[in-house]
């Protein structure tokens, strides 16, 4: 259990040791799915149901829909120079076809991958088969999340965390909603309703809300993929840099609880400049240890990392990092590594 202040900081890294597309990945499906062509009457590219969604929403408005083809024609064919889709997107952000087209790719793109991920429920067992995917950073999560907790305290486990995702995938609520079900030999919807408790914030939005989750946003099933009726509806929920950023309420909770937190893990967080300033405390208690994974960078891009996690969680009443633990290891093996020190 985690008995000091926790933030865990995700990113697309952290959604990958589940089989979701990071970083080229997710670009490359996007592109897939908006490089919509057709030979006559024929589409000969493109995804289906966000072109047919386009034509018959098109034709409603009397729009052109190959308007709305060019533009998502465009945002394929600046993928490979974009770092993400959210850069492009922000870039272009009063251009308002490229954003539509842009939020129904993602939002496409991601219950697919939900499907295709390692953490979907197969009729057979009625959960996510846990014996296949035992070396994930969700599992070893959960295990320290209710270690040493007997059933009856079950409800204290999320008192001390709050998790900030930037993915728009919902693994983290599904997977522990499950987990906790199969271990605590609870009712699903009681251990759904426990895990409404844990504080997450998904900043750039997710695609759409879980059954159990309350909310007005749309409700979507995990892995089920998107139709001509229910795309719109989560597409809405995607939201854009500048979208997000009017957020204040969701904005100012992140960064109270990051500048109340004694520790802080980022786990396959990549510290993109524009991010970090998202997460940037207005201000700050105590002395902080910090958790990190760098996999895959050079050492000046980790220098630089290590500046910019320092900017963001210093302000101007105080508070600084006291512990640094970088390492260049997957989100799981830095659990492991440091499983004593977080949950002491």
């Amino acid at each position: 259990m985690f008995t000091r202040k926790t933030v865990l900081v995700v990113g697309a890294g952290g959604s990958h040791e589940v089989n979701l597309p990071v970083g080229e990945g997710l670009k490359s499906r996007i592109a897939s799915k908006l490089q919509i062509e057709y030979d006559l009457n024929t589409r000969r590219s493109g995804d289906g149901t966000i072109a047919e969604l386009v034509i018959r929403s098109a034709r409603n408005k009397n729009l052109n829909p190959n308007d709305f083809f060019l533009a998502g024609r465009q945002i394929a064919a600046a993928m490979p120079q974009a770092i993400s889709i959210d850069n492009f997107l922000h870039t272009h952000a009063a251009n308002e076809d490229l954003v539509m087209m842009g939020k129904l790719a993602i939002a496409a793109s991601i219950l697919e991958a939900e499907q295709n991920s390692n953490l979907i429920v197969r009729d057979r067992y009625q959960t996510i088969d846990f014996s296949s995917y035992q070396n994930i950073w969700h599992n070893t999560f959960c295990k320290m999340l209710c270690e040493g907790v007997p059933l009856d305290k079950i409800d204290t486990v999320f008192d001390n965390l709050t998790i900030i995702t930037f993915n728009y995938d919902r693994c983290i609520e599904h997977y522990v909603a499950h987990w906790l079900a199969n271990y605590m030999l609870i009712d699903f919807g009681d251990a759904c309703r426990l895990t409404s408790k844990m504080k997450i914030f998904h900043p750039y939005g997710q695609v759409g809300k879980l059954p159990w989750q309350d909310g007005p946003a749309a409700a979507v099933p995990y892995g089920e993929l998107a139709t001509i009726q229910s795309l719109p509806m989560i597409a809405s929920q995607i939201r854009t840099f500048t979208e997000r950023v009017d957020d204040d309420a969701m904005l100012q909770a992140m960064r109270n609880a990051l500048g109340m937190a004694d520790q802080v893990v980022y786990l396959g967080f990549s510290f993109n400049q524009m991010n970090m300033n998202l997460m940037r405390v207005e201000a700050s208690q105590g002395l902080k240890n910090v958790y990190g994974t760098v996999y895959g960078m050079s050492g000046p891009n980790v220098n630089a990392s290590r500046d910019r996690i320092a900017r963001s969680l210093t302000s101007p009443s105080g508070g600084m990092v006291n512990n640094w633990f970088l390492s260049g290891t997957t989100a799981n093996s830095l659990l492991n590594d440091h499983w004593y020190q977080l949950s002491e």
